[in-house]
């Protein structure tokens, strides 16, 4: 019986003809790229791409922030390039599991996904990429050797997806063993119950934390990186610690969620301690922090709060800064929970001045920074580059805009202004 092959899809191409940064080792790109070509590849990386977002959204506890996302894409990514070679040839010897999906399946171990949503994320993976090949094959393959070409896909997806499965489960299992015996696994356990309010001996957590809880001021932080670099990764730690001890904490706890997060408290027995976070040449890291509270209950509220601060900038992606405390942003935290509100409240308070013109854009910009730095017009002309006079000509075009002057409803007015700059981001940046 002759060996059947689809080199057919060696010709695959995306439509737009946009290349989109793989997430997948440099060795499997070049194995691919140097047996089926880098467009065909692309084809594949796009695919793959495509499946992790479909499967973030059925299955939540994967994570949807963008390295949370990355990490999925390990595994669909690498799933569509390794079944594309084995199409392509009969003589790809298709391994059970490759390292980006090792890395992938560390990562939802630490953060405490479990293998059943795993597996179900597979199957439903499987369905997917079986449909993306099948649909590309009836493009592509001449309507006679369809039955065949369509046969030898559902064969080599089967196999792989066999594969592929029990090499996860023998992995996840291998990896959670290890996971813990270590002491960042302990102290993930202990902090997890604490936060949830779970009953636990607070003198043994304090001895396992190494960390005081009942006593002093805690204040929180959630450090978090978008990308899966993990020498990058490495630094979260680095600059929570430097930073808690430069403000003056007598002790810091770092907990890492997974592998591009971090949460991190420090102590102090007076408050409060003022806390300035360096994020110098860190590109892709960020920091939200909680205000400081005392005891056992304020270790878990600066937590909660700057859980919030980050709910906020996920909210609005137009709050661009690297390090937001709560406090800035705590009228914001209320409004974006319904964000139909939010929309109406913005559009109340600014009238015309909600405009989507550059116009409309350049006065809230002037309006904001007004509010901002303390009603100096002069301030104003001196961050914007523009002569006070020109600062002075927009304020009064914005009162009229918004019916009375900006020295009424400042802090309501100043709110509009960045959910609308927030919210427009969110339009412009899907």
């Amino acid at each position: 019986m002759a060996t059947v092959e689809g080199r057919w899809v060696s010709r695959l191409k995306v439509r737009d003809s946009k290349r989109i940064q793989s997430v997948c080792s440099t060795e499997l790109l070049e194995l691919a790229a140097g047996q089926v070509g880098w467009e065909a590849l692309d084809w594949a990386v796009a695919v793959g791409k495509e499946l992790a977002q479909r499967c973030v959204e059925i299955f939540p506890e994967f994570g949807d922030r963008p390295a949370q996302v990355a990490t999925v894409r390990l595994g669909t990514e690498s799933g569509a390039i390794i079944t594309m070679l084995a199409i392509d040839s009969h003589d790809f010897q298709m391994p059970e599991i490759n390292d980006d999906t090792v890395r992938a399946v560390q990562e939802w171990v630490q953060r405490g996904v479990s293998l059943l949503t795993i597996w179900a994320a597979v199957r439903k993976g499987h369905q997917w990429l079986a449909d993306e090949y099948m649909d590309a094959c009836m493009d592509m393959v001449p309507v006679e050797e369809q039955p065949v070409q369509l046969q030898m896909i559902s064969q080599v997806l089967l196999r792989f997806i066999d594969r592929f499965s029990d090499a996860i489960g023998r992995e996840y299992e291998t990896e959670y063993g290890r996971w813990m015996t270590t002491t960042a696994a302990a102290r993930e356990q202990v902090v997890r119950a604490l936060l949830g309010r779970e009953a636990y001996d607070i003198a043994s957590a304090e001895k396992e934390l190494q960390y005081s809880l009942a006593h002093g001021h805690h204040i929180g932080l959630i450090l978090w990186s978008d990308t899966n670099d993990l020498r990058r990764n490495s630094r979260l730690n680095k600059i929570a610690d430097s930073a808690l001890r430069a403000c003056g904490a007598e002790q810091v706890l770092l907990v890492p969620h997974g592998q591009s997060t971090l949460y991190a408290w420090g102590n102090h027995q007076r408050s409060p301690f003022p806390l300035h976070v360096d994020l110098d040449g860190d590109a892709p890291v960020r920091v939200v922090i909680g205000r400081a509270h005392e005891g056992l209950e304020g270790f878990i509220r600066t937590h909660h709060e700057a859980q919030q601060a980050r709910v906020v900038l996920d909210a609005l992606p137009g709050l661009r800064k690297r390090s937001v405390d709560f406090a800035d942003v705590h009228l914001l935290s209320v409004l974006v929970q319904d964000m139909e509100k939010a929309r109406g409240f913005l559009e109340a308070e600014l009238g015309e001045l909600a405009a989507d013109d550059p116009q409309s854009l350049t006065l809230r910009q002037t309006a904001e920074a007004y509010l901002r730095l303390k009603h100096s017009p002069l301030a104003v002309a001196n961050e914007l580059y523009v002569v006070r006079n020109t600062v002075i000509y927009r304020l009064k075009k914005i009162e009229q805009l918004i019916g009375h002057s900006l020295d009424e409803r400042a802090l309501e007015t100043w709110t509009a202004l960045v959910l609308k700059d927030g919210i427009t981001a969110c339009i412009e940046h899907p």
